[in-house]
C-alpha cells in the first residue's frame, strides 16, 4: 500500500476517532489527556530522535543554509505583503492569520509527507527547525517586542539536531547511534500523523470571521509559499526534485503550533484551529495526487 495512502488513513482515522468520542461521551478529560499524552511524545521524544538519527547520517552542507534562507525569505515576503493586505483587520484577527500565513506544518504533516512521497527527510528536517524556531520567536516578538534566545535554545528539535551534528563529527560512534535508532523518522511520521488527526478542530465560529483569512491563507500556503521556494531553489542550483520536495513541504497547511500560539496571545484561537483544519483535510486526501504530479 502506498505510503500517501497510509497516511490518509491514519489521519482520517484519527478525526473520526475523536468525533465519535466527543459524540458519545461528555466527559473529555481522558481523551484530552491521552491527546497530550501522544503529542508530548511527538513533541518532546520522537522529533529530537529522529533529528540525531538525520543528522548523525550525513555532514551539515551549503544546501542546509539555503534551506534556511529559503525560509526566511517567504517570511520576509509573506510578512510584508500580508501588512498591506490586512490593514484595515482588527488586530487579533490580523496577528491569527499572520500565523496560518507563515508557518507550514513542516513536521506533523511535512516530515511524514516527504517521507512517503520522496523517501526521504532531509529538506523537511532542516525546514521544520526553522519552522519551530521562528514559529515561536516571531510571536514572542510582536507581542512582548522581544527574543527570548533561552526559549529556542530549550526546542527540542534543535536539541536534537545539536545531538546530531556532534555525533556525526565524532565518526565512528555516529554510524553506531544511527544504527540504534533507524526506526525514529517513520515512527514520528506516523504517530505525528494520528496526532494531527486528534488535534484538528471544527466549528465555533462565524463564516463572516473566517473568509478573508482563509482566503489569504490559501494564497500563501499554497500558491506563494511553493512558488517562492522553488524559484530560490533553482536559482541556488538545487536539483529539480530537490526543489519540488523544498516546495511541498513549503506548501503545507498552517502548522499545529499556531493554534497553541495563538491561545498564548489572545489572537482568535478558534480562527486558526478553524483554517487549519478546512485546509489540511483536504491536502492529505490530495497527497496521492501530490505524490503522482511531483514525479511526472
Amino acid at each position: 500500500m502506498n505510503d500517501s495512502f497510509i497516511l490518509v488513513a491514519i489521519i482520517l482515522s484519527a478525526f473520526l476517532a475523536k468525533t465519535a468520542y466527543q459524540r458519545f461521551f461528555t466527559r473529555r478529560e481522558l481523551f484530552d489527556a491521552f491527546t497530550n499524552l501522544l503529542t508530548n511524545t511527538v513533541y518532546y521524544l520522537l522529533v529530537p530522535l529522529a533529528f540525531i538519527y538525520t543528522f548523525s547520517t550525513r555532514s551539515l552542507a551549503e544546501s542546509d543554509v539555503l534551506i534556511v534562507a529559503s525560509f526566511a525569505l517567504y517570511i520576509a515576503v509573506a510578512g510584508l505583503s500580508f501588512k498591506y493586505i490586512s490593514r484595515t483587520w482588527r488586530d487579533d484577527v490580523r496577528n491569527a492569520a499572520l500565523l496560518t500565513v507563515l508557518f507550514p506544518n513542516a513536521v506533523f504533516l511535512g516530515f511524514p509527507v516527504s517521507l512517503a512521497l520522496f523517501g526521504d527527510v532531509k529538506i523537511a528536517s532542516i525546514l521544520g527547525l526553522a519552522t519551530l524556531t521562528f514559529n515561536v520567536l516571531i510571536p514572542d516578538f510582536i507581542a512582548l517586542k522581544k527574543i527570548d534566545l533561552l526559549k529556542i535554545l530549550k526546542l527540542p528539535a534543535l536539541i536534537g539536531f545539536l545531538i546530531g551534528v556532534f555525533f556525526n563529527q565524532l565518526g565512528h560512534p555516529g554510524t553506531y547511534v544511527s544504527g540504534l535508532l533507524w526506526w525514529a523518522p517513520k515512527i514520528l511520521s506516523y504517530l505525528a500523523t494520528f496526532v494531527l488527526g486528534l488535534r484538528l478542530q471544527l466549528g465555533g465560529i462565524t463564516s463572516d470571521m473566517v473568509k478573508k483569512p482563509l482566503l489569504v491563507t490559501v494564497l500563501y500556503r499554497f500558491i506563494i509559499a511553493p512558488v517562492v521556494a522553488v524559484c530560490f531553489a533553482l536559482s541556488v542550483g538545487f536539483s529539480w526534485i530537490e526543489s519540488i520536495q523544498l516546495a511541498v513541504v513549503s506548501g503545507m497547511p498552517p502548522a499545529v503550533l499556531n493554534t497553541l500560539m495563538a491561545s498564548k496571545y489572545g489572537w482568535r484561537p478558534d480562527l486558526v484551529a478553524y483554517i487549519t483544519f478546512i485546509l489540511t483535510i483536504p491536502t492529505v486526501l490530495a497527497l496521492p495526487l501530490i505524490g503522482a504530479l511531483a514525479f511526472h
